[in-house]
């Protein structure tokens, strides 16, 4: 089993001064679980923190990320959890 996988963004994303096509992601681990159940933000903060703590990109590089590529990401997150995207 892979510990990251990649993803292709649709839209690309300047992040420290240099411009990124892919994002990796790695597996989800404990900490990341209970800083998920820690967070009293919304659904979306919440995800946008995860996908931040998975990259290990900036947290100001979540702003621009495009719509898309933040579901498409959602969904290897919840791969990760054996979860399946309810429609």
């Amino acid at each position: 089993m892979s510990t990251k996988v990649s993803h292709t963004l649709k839209e690309p994303v300047v992040v420290e001064g240099v411009e990124r096509k892919t994002i990796e992601i790695r597996r989800l681990k404990g900490k990341d679980l209970r800083a998920m159940g820690d967070d009293n933000g919304s659904n979306v903060d919440k995800l946008l923190n995860t996908i931040q703590r998975l990259s290990g990109w900036p947290p100001e590089a979540m702003d621009d990320l495009d719509a898309a590529d933040i579901e498409a990401i959602g969904t290897i997150v919840e791969g990760f959890m054996g979860r399946k995207r309810r429609a």
